[in-house]
C-alpha cells in the first residue's frame, strides 16, 4: 500500500484504544515479561511509545518542516522509558498514552 496520511492518521488515532483493550488490568506478570535482555515487556513498549511522543516524533517533524532535510536529528534514547515509567503501572501508562494523543 503506498503511503497515504490520512490512512495512517486513521490507524494510529485508534492505537491508544487497542492497547487500553489488550493490557488494561491484566495481572502485572502478563504486562511485565520480556524476551531476554535488551528485550521490551509489554510494559516497555508503552513507556517507550510515550517517551517518543514527548520527545522523538513531534520533535523531528518540526526539524524537517521548520529547517529541511538536511539538519541531523538529536540521538534518540531508545532506552529512556525505564526510568521514565519507573513507579507507574500499566494502568498509569496507558492512560497517559491515550491523553498524549
Amino acid at each position: 500500500m503506498k503511503f497515504d496520511l490520512s490512512k495512517a492518521i486513521e490507524i494510529l488515532d485508534r492505537t491508544p484504544a487497542v492497547l487500553k483493550s489488550l493490557l488494561g488490568n491484566l495481572n502485572n506478570d502478563w504486562v511485565t515479561q520480556n524476551e531476554g535482555p535488551e528485550t521490551f515487556s509489554s510494559f516497555d513498549v508503552v513507556g517507550h511509545l510515550i517517551h517518543g511522543e514527548r520527545t522523538d516524533w513531534v520533535v523531528r517533524a518540526k526539524i524537517i518542516l521548520t529547517d529541511g532535510i538536511e539538519k541531523p536529528f538529536t540521538a534518540y534514547n531508545r532506552f529512556a522509558q525505564y526510568k521514565e515509567s519507573k513507579g507507574k503501572t500499566i494502568q498509569q501508562l496507558l492512560v497517559e498514552f491515550e491523553w498524549l494523543e
